[in-house]
């Protein structure tokens, strides 16, 4: 996989991956085009680059050597990325995603309106959200993006309901938390052999972990906690709903009103089987739009995409037509809605030729297997 490597933050050592894949339709053709539009991906808890896999398989949708290609996909690295999660908050994220952002227009584009939609996939989600509900004012940014929110609360209460080891180090957590000095919670590391049960192996201050637990939600949620199903109604207003108000949410298309993609996982194991997650995803557009008085929605094309485990990953016929056409093709238009042309579906190697391309084969290969012998 062709690609840039961009220092965006010296002081930090934070880096952009900047895809630069060829398309294999035009072998000869080597130019690297410089496309006007960015997707700029977020990952999660332990993510760094090409994690999750499913972003190689977005990026071979914008070929550089396609003609006119107008996309362009980016991977940011925050200082939370990979095991480095539990040392920092959303509100650090936020003010690196701001960096990188102004990193893009003002040397890679150096265009200050060049349009960029920002990515969010798992614990990336609540940073995309934040930047959303974040009350000062974040460089400007064409659409927004969430695949696979989740509560880690919920994540972690299930796991403490199954498993007695990771009950008493949530228990045990809690007495640290409560026997340690506010001002030192940001401070101070949980030990490993108590954290990783919970967190896995790696280092977690007492502040993100209780931010990510939440224990006194739903009634006084933490700052990662977005995503619970069983938060207030007012929570989700003074969240979801204020997405409409975010100034700095503006598409490029005429008359495109502000909008949000929402992509949940229907098969992720991060989400308690008891959830609705039609229900949620309602009432997480019920709160853009009551909160925003119809200036915000949720996308047309959110959905509850089938079969999605959380990082959409997998091999059979099912997993494939998640990730490569249900959740592709949903990004693929809302890009479209939000900024414009993804690209001329005549050309060999556009967008949407790669993505009819990828659907066709896999419709083959389930006809074929659906045949009986």
């Amino acid at each position: 996989m062709e690609s840039f490597l961009h220092i965006y933050h010296a002081k930090r050592g934070l880096l952009l991956f900047e895809y630069a894949n060829q398309s294999a339709s035009r072998s000869g053709t080597t130019q690297q085009n410089q496309p006007p539009n960015v997707l700029l991906f977020i990952g999660g808890l332990y993510d760094t680059f090409r994690s999750p896999g499913y972003v190689d398989n977005l990026a071979a949708l914008f070929p550089r050597n396609a003609p006119d290609q107008k996309w362009r996909l980016m991977h940011v690295q925050l200082s939370s990325a990979g095991r480095a999660f539990g040392m920092f908050d959303l509100n650090r994220d936020v003010e690196e995603i701001g960096l990188a952002i102004n990193y893009i227009r003002e040397t890679i584009t150096q265009s200050p309106t060049t349009p960029i939609v920002i990515m969010g996939h798992s614990t990336g989600c609540q940073d995309v959200l934040h930047y959303l509900c974040s009350s000062a004012s974040q460089p400007t940014i064409s659409g927004a993006i969430m695949q696979a929110p989740v509560s880690d609360r919920e994540a972690i209460l299930e796991e403490i309901q199954a498993k007695p080891k990771a009950k008493e180090s949530y228990q045990t957590v809690l007495s640290i938390a409560a026997s340690t000095p506010l001002d030192k919670h940001t401070t101070t590391f949980l030990p490993t052999h108590i954290s990783t049960p919970l967190m896995g192996p790696a280092p977690v201050s007492i502040a993100r972990f209780l931010s990510l637990a939440s224990p006194d939600s739903p009634a006084n949620p933490a700052l990662d906690d977005y995503f619970s199903s069983d938060l207030s109604d007012q929570r989700l207003l003074d969240t979801f709903g204020r997405i409409g108000s975010a100034d700095f949410l503006r598409p490029l298309k005429p008359n495109a009103q502000k909008s949000v993609l929402i992509l949940e996982s229907g098969s992720d194991a991060a989400v308690p089987a008891y959830i609705n997650k039609d229900q949620l995803l309602a009432r997480w557009k019920n709160a853009i739009e009551s909160g925003s008085s119809g200036k915000a929605s949720s996308s047309s094309h959110s959905m509850v995409v089938p079969n999605a485990v959380h990082d959409i990953g997998g091999t059979s016929i099912e997993a494939r037509t998640a990730r490569l056409i249900d959740m592709r093709g949903a990004v693929l238009r809302y890009l479209e809605d939000m900024v414009g042309s993804v690209g001329e579906e005549s050309v060999p190697s556009s967008a949407w030729t790669i993505w009819k391309h990828d659907k066709k084969e896999i419709e083959a290969e389930k006809g074929m297997n659906d045949v009986k012998l």
